[in-house]
């Protein structure tokens, strides 16, 4: 099978219509976990501060609340294929055109009150699909090969404003 189709062992994450998850690209994590999707499930930042008594033991407890929390999703592109499953003859112009695409519908800000676009992620096993509207912030590169294995590896930086995808 040609390019990364088959592999959705995250679920599917899907920005603004695009599937994160194609036959040129997907997103995931590395064989220790770090990126994975389900970086979205665990892990969430939160603000506040409890309030510090002079000579008391303890503090005062003060609520927590989500805030607005970064991931740094994994993320490998492959040349070898275009995003609709096509065999590039050039894989390194076949890396360099998906490369673009993704920069050109995903990364780009949009221009909108708010500047997100809107992302669902369908976790493994049918589990209950999550929303939230998030930033895309960009890509940044771990390692590149060029040539007749032309590959992008590398990590797709999200913001989620409201904190989590729920």
């Amino acid at each position: 099978m040609a390019g990364l189709s088959g592999f959705d062992c995250d679920g599917v994450l899907t920005i603004g219509g695009i599937s994160m998850n194609r036959a040129a690209w997907m997103v995931g994590g590395d064989e220790d976990g770090d990126g994975s999707l389900f970086e979205l499930l665990t892990y969430v930042e939160q603000r506040g501060e409890n309030r510090l008594l002079p000579g008391a033991t303890g503090v005062i407890a003060y609520p927590r609340r989500r805030t607005e929390t970064t991931h740094e999703l994994g993320l490998i592109v492959v040349g070898e294929v275009d995003n609709t499953g096509a065999t590039n003859a050039d894989h390194t112009l076949g890396l360099y055109n998906n490369l673009n695409y993704l920069m050109t519908n995903v990364v780009v800000p949009v221009v909108s009150s708010t500047g997100t676009r809107a992302a669902t992620w369908d976790p493994p096993g049918g589990a209950t699909q999550r929303t939230a509207n998030i930033h895309v912030t960009g890509l940044r590169k771990r390692s590149l090969s060029l040539g007749n294995q032309a590959i992008w590896q590398g990590q797709l930086l999200i913001g989620i404003p409201a904190g989590a995808f729920v």
